[in-house]
C-alpha cells in the first residue's frame, strides 16, 4: 500500500515520469514482439505474408484495445481506493476483475474463432494474401485467454502504483516472442502462420510468470480465493468505466479497419505500406500512451486523495512532455522516413508507398498528444461516456468519410489517405478543451469528486 505515496506527494514531474516510464517500455516491447512479427516475416517471407500480418494484426490489435479499455477501468478503481485507504474495496474490485475477464475471454475467443473467415472477406484482403490473413487471425485467436489475463495482471498493479512489475512480464514475452519468430519463420519458413503461433506462445509464457509471481509477492494487500466471485457494486463499477471506453476502442478501431479496406484496394505495396507505417505510429505514440496511462493512473489516486489540483497539474505535465516528443518524431520521420520503413520492407515500392503516408498521416501523433492526456485525466474521473462521445464524433463524422472521399480521387495516393487522421484528431482537440473548461468550474465548486461508492455488502 506504499507504493501509491509517490503518486501523491512530491515533485509532480518527477513522479509522472518515474510512473510512465516503465509503462513506455513495456508498451514499446509489446509493440516489439509484434513488431517482430512483421520484421521477420518481411525479411524471410513474401510480401503477402506481410500484408497478412498486417491485415491480422489489425483485427487483433482492436480486440487487444477492448480488453485493455476494460482492464484500464480496473486501474482507475484501484487507484481511487487507494487514495481513499479502502482496502476492502480494493479486494473486492480485483476478484470481481477476474470473473468478469474470464468470461470476456471465452465470448471474444468464441466469436472470432466462429467469425474469422468471414472478417477476413470483410477485411478485403488483397487475393494472394487471403490465406495468410486467416491462418494468422485464427491461431492469434486462440490466444486471447492469455492477452486477457497479463494485461489484468499489469492493470492491478498499476493501480496500486507498481508500474514496473508489468514491464518485466511483457519483456518474458517479447523475448519468448522473438526466439520463436526466429524459429519457425527463419529456419521452419511458416511465414504469416509462424509468426501468429510465436505471438500465442509469448502471451502464454507471460501469463504463466505474472500468475507464479503474483502468487509468490502478493498484492500488498489483503486478497483471498472467497474474494474471486461477482461483487455487484464493483462489476457495476467496472462496467459502467470500462464499456464506453471498449466500445469506443472498438469502434475507433473499426474505422481503422475501414481505412485498411480502402488502402487494400490501392494494391498489396500500398496494403503492406499502410501496415509498416502504422506500426511505425504505434512505436512513436507510445510515450503519449503511457503518459495517458500515468495521468489517468496518478490523478485516480490524488482524486480519491482529495487533491484535485495536483490531478489537473498530473494532466498538464503529460501534456507538455508529449508534444515536444512527438514534434521531434514528427520531424525526422518528415526527412527521414525511408529509412525508418526500409526496417521491415525491402521492396522500394513498399518504401515509396510508406515515406507518402507518414508524412500527412504522422502529424497526427502532435495533436493526440493532448487528445490522449485529456482523455486519461477524464478517465480518472469517471468521464468515459464523454471521451466514447468525442472520439466517434471524429472518427465517423471526419476520418473514415474523408478517407472514402480521398480514396476515391483521381490519383490518390497514401500521402491523402493520411490526411483524415489529424483532422479528426482536431476535432476531438476542440471539443476536449470546451469539456476541460466546464469540468474544471464544476470541481472548483465541489460538484465533481469522482469517487465511486463502496458496495454495501
Amino acid at each position: 500500500m506504499d507504493k501509491n505515496e509517490s503518486l501523491l506527494k512530491g515533485n509532480i514531474t518527477g513522479a509522472l515520469v518515474k510512473f510512465a516510464v516503465p509503462i513506455m517500455l513495456a508498451n514499446i516491447l509489446q509493440l516489439l514482439y509484434s513488431a517482430t512479427d512483421m520484421f521477420v516475416v518481411g525479411k524471410f517471407a513474401s510480401t503477402a505474408d506481410v500484408s497478412g500480418v498486417t491485415t491480422g494484426s489489425i483485427v487483433m490489435v482492436t480486440l487487444t484495445y477492448v480488453i485493455v479499455a476494460f482492464t484500464n477501468s480496473v486501474t482507475v478503481m484501484l487507484g481511487r481506493y487507494a487514495g481513499a485507504k479502502k482496502v476492502d474495496d480494493m479486494s473486492k474490485t480485483v476478484g470481481t476483475a477476474i470473473m468478469f475477464f474470464i468470461a470476456l475471454a471465452v465470448v471474444l475467443t468464441a466469436l472470432m474463432l466462429t467469425f474469422s473467415r468471414g472478417i477476413v472477406k470483410l477485411m478485403d484482403a488483397p487475393p494472394e494474401a487471403v490465406d495468410a490473413t486467416l491462418k494468422y487471425l485464427v491461431i492469434c485467436s486462440s490466444g486471447i485467454i492469455f492477452i486477457t489475463g497479463y494485461n489484468l495482471a499489469g492493470s492491478i498493479l498499476r493501480g496500486i502504483g507498481d508500474s514496473k512489475t508489468p514491464l518485466i512480464f511483457v519483456a518474458v514475452a517479447c523475448v519468448i516472442n522473438i526466439i520463436v519468430d526466429i524459429i519457425l519463420v527463419c529456419f521452419f519458413h511458416m511465414g504469416a502462420a509462424g509468426a501468429a503461433f510465436a505471438t500465442v506462445g509469448s502471451q502464454a509464457g507471460s501469463l504463466i510468470f505474472s500468475i507464479i509471481y503474483l502468487h509468490r509477492k502478493g498484492l500488498g494487500f489483503p486478497f483471498r480465493g472467497s474474494h474471486i466471485r461477482w461483487h455487484a457494486g464493483h462489476g457495476k463499477e467496472l462496467i459502467k468505466l470500462g464499456a464506453p471506453l471498449a466500445l469506443q476502442e472498438f469502434l475507433v478501431n473499426l474505422s481503422f479497419m475501414i481505412i485498411t479496406m480502402l488502402i487494400n484496394g490501392m494494391g498489396v505495396a500500398a496494403s503492406a505500406a499502410s501496415g509498416i507505417v502504422e506500426k511505425l505510429g504505434s512505436f512513436a505514440c507510445r510515450p503519449t500512451a503511457a503518459f495517458a496511462a500515468a495521468v489517468s493512473a496518478m490523478s485516480a489516486n490524488n482524486i480519491g486523495a482529495g487533491f484535485h489540483d495536483r490531478a489537473r497539474k498530473c494532466m498538464w505535465t503529460g501534456i507538455r512532455i508529449c508534444v515536444v516528443w512527438t514534434i521531434v518524431f514528427y520531424v525526422f520521420s518528415y526527412f527521414h522516413g525511408d529509412v525508418l520503413v526500409r526496417i521491415f520492407s525491402n521492396d522500394p515500392a513498399v518504401a515509396a508507398h510508406g515515406v507518402l503516408y507518414m508524412k500527412s498521416y504522422f502529424t497526427d501523433l502532435i495533436v493526440i498528444s493532448f487528445v490522449f492526456i485529456m482523455n486519461g485525466y477524464f478517465t480518472a474521473y469517471g468521464h468515459t461516456v464523454f471521451s466514447m462521445a468525442h472520439s466517434l464524433i471524429a472518427t465517423f463524422l471526419i476520418r473514415v468519410p474523408f478517407s472514402f472521399i480521398f480514396s476515391r480521387m483521381a490519383g490518390a495516393t497514401l500521402f491523402h489517405m493520411g490526411i483524415p487522421a489529424p483532422l479528426s484528431s482536431l476535432v476531438s482537440l476542440i471539443i476536449c478543451l470546451f469539456f476541460l473548461r466546464r469540468h474544471s468550474r464544476r470541481v472548483a465548486a465541489g460538484l465533481e469528486t469522482g469517487l465511486p461508492h463502496s458496495e454495501g455488502e
